[in-house]
Formats: C-alpha cells, structure tokens, sequence
C-alpha cells in the first residue's frame, strides 16, 4: 500500500527530475545561442580583416603610384615584380595574402566607361585607372575570410597627389557590378562638381595662361556583373 509519504516523495522526486530536465535544456539553449553569436562574431571579425587588408592592397597601388610620379606603365612594372601580391600579418596566427591588379584604359569591342575631358597636358597626364584588391585572411593555415574590393583612381603624371580615389565597391556588396563608376571629367552643373584638371603656365608675373589638353576616353574594364545604375 502505498503511503501518502511515499506519495509526497515521488511526486517530490519526479518534480526535482523534471526541473533538473528543464534546466539542463535551458543550458543547451544558452550554450548554443553563445556559440552561434561567438562563431557570428568571429566571422564578422575575419570579415573586416579582409576588408582592411584589401583596402590595404588599395593603398600599396596608390603609394606605387607616387613612388613612380603617378606613371601607370612603371607600376605595373613594379606590381609584377612583386607577383602583384602583398603579405600582412595580422597576429602571430592569422596573416592575410593580398593581390591587386591594375585595369588601364583600353580599347575594346564593348564599352562601358565614358571619361570625357580628361587631361593630357604633358606635365599632368591625367590617366583612369581600376584596382582590383583581393584579400585572403588565413587563421592556423586555413583560410577563414575573402573580401574583394574595386576602387577607381585618378592618376596624375608628374604631379601630386599623384593618384586620388574617386569610387570604390565592396564586391560583397549588394551592387552587382564590379566597377564604381567613372572617375573623371564630368563638367559641373546645378548638381555635379566639376572634376577637370586644368592646366596653366605662368610667365614672370604676368597672368598664367590656359594650357589645357582635354580628351576623352571610352574603355572597357572586363566587368561580368548584370546591368546597374553603376557602369
């Protein structure tokens, strides 16, 4: 027969069996929920390491670009040599590898760029240039991470700032386009600034005198992405 006492205790023991039952799921629940926001922080983290680091190819094209007056052709020269890759170490076990690529005007049977009155003084030379930056961030060996970057220069010979960044898209973005855009020559309006280089010579102290060159240039850059508002 069984007792009210041992009733009491069996009900007492399966209420504690129940708890410890519904505790033990709250554990799983908040272990699990901190696992998923750790491993989504950890991949945001290595996100922006490769976003960092393909700026930073960026960046070592455009100081190419002084170290050689704003010259294209010597840049790639340069680029070459260094397999066009660049190595940066993050921490003793995360180091990301970095190729850049340089797009130059060329002619082709598809155009999607139009620069117009871009400058072609000789002491100036204005020239569009497409970098393409690749970063690849490895942890432990592995690669945890890739972020590609298109930036679009301006790139003056034989003067400083020698390069300036006139659009760049993240190519994780949501454009799906690879090109930011064209960089140069756009004649001011209500709405627009006007982007020409001009170019002056100066006599003595009598006033400088225009010595502008303008030209155009339609080009292709290889893009493969579908039509956008962005060329």
């Amino acid at each position: 027969m069984i007792t009210a006492a041992k009733r009491r205790r069996g009900m007492a023991l399966i209420g504690a069996l129940f708890a410890v039952v519904l505790l033990m799921t709250l554990v799983a629940v908040m272990v699990d929920i901190g696992t998923v926001r750790l491993r989504r922080a950890n991949e945001e983290l290595r996100s922006t390491q490769a976003m960092a680091a393909a700026d930073a190819g960026v960046a070592w094209a455009r100081a190419l670009l002084m170290q050689n007056s704003g010259d294209p052709s010597a840049t790639l020269v340069q680029l070459a040599h260094a397999h066009g890759t660049l190595e940066l170490t993050i921490d003793e076990r995360t180091q990301a590898t970095v190729t850049v690529s340089l797009q130059l005007p060329a002619a082709s049977v598809q155009t999607d760029h139009l620069d117009i009155n871009l400058q072609e003084n000789a002491q100036i030379d204005e020239t569009p240039i497409q970098v393409v930056s690749t970063a690849s961030v490895a942890a432990a060996g592995a690669d945890v991470a890739t972020r590609t970057v298109t930036t679009m220069l301006r790139a003056f010979h034989n003067e400083p700032p020698f390069s300036e960044i006139v659009g760049a898209v993240d190519d994780a973005g949501p454009d799906s386009i690879e090109s930011p855009g064209d960089p140069a020559g756009q004649v001011g309006d209500p709405v627009t600034t006007d982007l020409r280089i001009f170019a002056f010579t100066k006599n003595g102290s009598a006033r400088p005198v225009s010595a502008d060159k303008f030209q155009s240039d339609s080009w292709f850059d290889g893009n493969s992405g579908a039509q956008g508002f962005l060329p």
